[in-house]
């Protein structure tokens, strides 16, 4: 009869024993970084108001080709420009000295 009892407890005591392991290991998953991709923020900015030097650079290296629109980064270190060079149209960066940027 003394059998009877001591089972059902210990069968009870197994079950939520490993309830709270699998709680706990749960739990210790939630430690994980989200990383999120930062964008560039750009400006409109007239193409007027672009420096001398970014002008001078298009009329260089990209020669027939007009600047549809423009934009910069709010400390104006860099630009971003759409030219269109016939039906082409493209998207081109460069910093303040005229210097073009990979991306």
């Amino acid at each position: 009869m003394k059998k009877l009892f001591v089972l059902p407890v210990l069968a009870f005591g197994v079950l939520i024993g490993t309830q709270s392991m699998n709680a706990q290991e749960i739990a210790s998953n939630d430690n994980a970084e989200v990383v999120a991709p930062v964008q560039d923020k750009y400006i409109d900015l007239a193409v007027e108001n672009l420096p001398q030097k970014v002008l001078d650079a298009v009329a260089k290296d990209f020669a027939g080709a007009s600047i549809e629109s423009a934009a910069a980064k709010e400390d104006a270190s860099e630009f971003k420009l759409i030219l269109k060079q016939g039906e082409k149209e493209m998207e081109v960066f460069c910093d303040a000295d005229g210097n073009w940027i990979t991306k």
